[in-house]
């Protein structure tokens, strides 16, 4: 015959337990209530919270429990060092990405690849047709930057057909808009698809866009990454905080959208048309002279132009953008 122990055989003999607290879906903390009561577990010590409160902490709990706020500053400086290498290392890869370009677009195009078929104002204007294209849409704000790389990249490598020229062009652009928009926006799928884009355009079906997108991507290389003036205005407004700043951004941005129209500014690498856009940006919003030999130590370091290396750009844009309250001149740029 198994013994027994003590302790289980005063609960068995003991008082039964109350139906309330029976079946099983009994509570462990009524059961210790109830063990309690029938003194076969110790009672609780009795606490006093109030006084609890009142106590004071141990000078080593202080000592350990550093605010988040001290622990940061603690560590600030090896944090922003930190912050500067990666800040620099997106720079770095901005800038090659920007040189390594195995097919970029030809300042040139129109007459040594076009022969002159096409002038700067067709392609003016198919620019504003892909602009309004991209906002009938809805789509994200670098879309109409890179889409319009896009065409001047295939139309740097591959000559129009004489027929039917014009079709074939907003054929081209308006399949630009939709791989950029791809790129640059996940959620472009749930906006337009081909069908949509041949139905809306006037293209024969949608056989036609995805055949033109095939073609888009092997003259590009499959390259669609390459940065875009719109990429480096948020690089060099990066910083950007105050009110003043966020409106030097939004303008900057505004201006380098202008100088897609412009067949010049091919000439110009996307990071210095950007670099102009944020210098005639903020010139526009503090036309003072006294401001830009100021600006010049600093902008140089952000953007990796002096105003000076900029004058085509600037001029471009200030020619599209006129401010009657200054004029830009070459010797307006310099340092005094």
């Amino acid at each position: 015959m198994d013994i027994m122990d003590a302790f289980t055989s005063e609960l068995l003999w003991g008082p039964p337990i109350p139906v309330a607290l029976s079946g099983s879906g009994a509570e462990a903390t009524n059961i210790d209530d109830y063990l309690r009561a029938i003194g076969s577990i110790p009672a609780l010590r009795p606490v006093d919270y109030y006084a609890a409160m009142e106590e004071p902490v141990p000078s080593l709990l202080l000592e350990s429990a550093v605010p988040v706020s001290d622990a940061a500053e603690s560590n600030n400086s090896a944090m922003r060092s930190l912050l500067s290498d990666y800040d620099a290392d997106i720079d770095f890869n901005l800038r090659m990405l920007e040189m390594k370009v195995e097919e970029p677009a030809r300042p040139d195009y129109l007459k040594t690849v076009q022969g002159d078929r096409m002038s700067p104002s067709m392609r003016a204007n198919l620019v504003i047709w892909m602009d309004g294209f991209a906002r009938y849409y809805g789509l994200a704000p670098g879309v109409l930057p890179r889409a319009v790389s896009y065409v001047d990249r295939v139309l740097s490598e591959r000559t129009l057909p004489m027929t039917h020229m014009e079709y074939e062009l907003h054929l081209l652009g308006a399949t630009a808009v939709f791989t950029a928009a791809k790129y640059e926006e996940q959620a472009t799928i749930f906006k337009i698809n081909a069908a949509t884009i041949a139905r809306d355009c006037g293209f024969a079906s949608s056989k036609e866009v995805i055949a033109m997108e095939c073609k888009m991507l092997a003259a590009l290389r499959y390259e669609l990454s390459t940065p875009t003036a719109y990429t480096f205005v948020d690089h060099f407004t990066r910083f950007s905080k105050g009110e003043r700043d966020l409106e030097v951004q939004k303008l900057a941005h505004q201006l380098a959208e202008t100088s897609l129209v412009e067949y010049r500014c091919l000439q110009l690498m996307p990071s210095a048309v950007a670099a102009s856009a944020v210098f005639l940006a903020r010139l526009i919003l503090n036309p003072m002279t006294s401001q830009v030999q100021k600006w010049n130590r600093e902008f140089t370091e952000l953007t990796g132009y002096k105003p000076t290396d900029l004058i085509l750009g600037i001029e471009c844009l200030y020619m599209m953008n006129p401010d009657p309250r200054f004029v830009v001149l070459p010797a307006f740029l310099q340092d005094k």
